[in-house]
């Protein structure tokens, strides 16, 4: 079975995070494998007084992620996976697959109360054949360490989950399972301890940074970077992992694309595409609004929640 290798998708999917403490000058592109200084911010006086450099934009953006008490999150993907690429990948589970999986209209929207280490998602999927060619819908509820989900396929309550619970009931993971999804939550800035390992990744596939201008994003000025790496050495990664035998996939076209409110340095956007011919086309979008408003996340009624679960 192949898989794309670690380095090759810390650059797709990590790759906007990791650009903190990796990226220097402003107007033009940027390597980042010249960039990083050994604490991961400006990289000279220069730098950090320039409102226009991109390592100086999003490490602010970074060093100010643990004063964030709340946020409003909307998550928007499209794209189209190939059916073959699923088959490929799932092996004799995935022969029921017999299209490509249209992926527009997936979305997740809801509030996160970071001081509270409390969550209130809703999420929907468009028909696909795999789910009976009906949408799906439902809903994710973390309050007190207790996560409560309920999908449109199973039906009209929701299941109730204590991670406290299940944490020890699973022995080794009894410690880190009932705090796993609210530290994911609560601890952006602590993210910084994976950034090194994914950042030397990035320095070494030559990924570059531009400052492009400002935009609006939700009525607000908001800094535009976008982000650029080169696909023959994505690609020669992923030749090299792949099997001896059978075809190889090519990313044929990559990019990333990060928001910084101005006002407060605060995240406001990702945008993440990427395009083969042999995998399908992704368009990832993360917008995040509303910072440290005020947020009720409350537990859902008994009288919703399936007796079973109690």
């Amino acid at each position: 079975m192949f898989r794309v290798p670690r380095p090759a998708l810390s650059v797709l999917a990590g790759l906007v995070v990791v650009i903190a403490s990796a990226c220097s000058s402003a107007a033009a592109p940027t390597s980042m494998a010249g960039a990083a200084g050994s604490s991961g911010g400006p990289t000279s006086a220069a730098s950090a007084a320039n409102p226009n450099d991109p390592n100086a934009i999003i490490t602010a953006a970074i060093n100010g992620e643990s004063a964030v008490t709340s946020f409003h999150i909307e998550i928007d993907v499209s794209g189209t996976i190939k059916a073959a690429a699923i088959q490929a990948e799932a092996g004799s589970a995935g022969a029921a697959i017999t299209s490509d999986v249209k992926l527009d209209g997936t979305s997740i929207t809801g509030d996160v109360d970071v001081a509270n280490q409390a969550a209130d998602l809703s999420f929907t999927v468009p028909p696909m054949a795999m789910l009976g060619n009906a949408p799906l819908t439902g809903d994710l509820i973390l309050k007190d360490s207790v996560l409560y989900y309920k999908v449109s396929l199973l039906g009209a309550k929701y299941t109730k989950m204590d991670l406290g619970s299940l944490g020890s009931s699973l022995g080794a993971l009894s410690s880190s399972l009932p705090v796993a999804v609210p530290t994911a939550a609560a601890s952006m800035a602590g993210l910084t301890d994976e950034l090194s390992q994914l950042q030397a990744e990035m320095a070494q596939a030559g990924v570059t940074a531009t400052f492009v201008g400002v935009d609006q994003i939700g009525g607000q000025d908001a800094n535009h970077i976008t982000i650029s790496f080169p696909l023959a050495t994505l690609n020669a990664e992923i030749a090299a992992a792949a099997p001896s035998s059978g075809p190889v996939p090519t990313i044929d076209s990559a990019s990333a694309d990060v928001w910084i409110y101005k006002a407060t340095s605060q995240l406001a956007k990702i945008e993440i595409k990427g395009a083969s011919s042999t995998l399908g086309n992704l368009d990832f979008v993360v917008t995040i609004t509303n910072y440290n408003a005020p947020v009720t996340i409350s537990a859902p009624a008994a009288s919703d929640i399936n007796p079973a679960t109690s």
